[in-house]
């Protein structure tokens, strides 16, 4: 373990961790497309566009905002921001941090307890669509 914590947990760096976090982010990506998808599917007009989740980032552009998720499979910690209409600091709505632990509970910097998996993807599928 180092010393360095998000949040009250230290981030872990042991062995493995690394392999172990990006396979979860694949994961979690599907997850956020698929959860966007069948949001979209009851829709009469308009879509949210989802990018693959490459390189450790994920954008979901919605009609009038962008929300990007940024992951570091190394340290298993993630930011996330909303933007109104396109990226800047100026145009920046919300932000926060995420964690995902090696039990595949996600932790926000936002919320209280650690979530599933399923649960995160839930959560940030509603950021983007207003929803709590």
């Amino acid at each position: 373990m180092t010393n360095e914590t998000v949040g009250e947990r230290p981030v872990n760096d042991r062995p493995g961790d690394e392999q172990f976090f990006a396979e979860l982010w694949v994961s979690f990506a599907s997850l956020v497309r698929s959860y966007i998808a069948a949001h979209d599917l009851g829709r009469i007009e308009g879509r949210t566009f989802v990018d693959n989740g490459n390189e450790g980032r994920l954008t979901l552009r919605e009609e009038k905002k962008i929300l990007v998720i940024d992951f570091d499979a190394h340290t298993g910690t993630g930011q996330w921001t909303i933007y109104e209409d396109e990226p800047g600091p100026e145009r920046q709505l919300q932000n926060g941090e995420f964690r995902f632990e090696v039990d595949s509970l996600v932790t926000f910097s936002d919320r209280r307890g650690a979530v599933e998996l399923e649960i995160a993807a839930e959560a940030f599928t509603a950021k983007i669509f207003d929803q709590d």
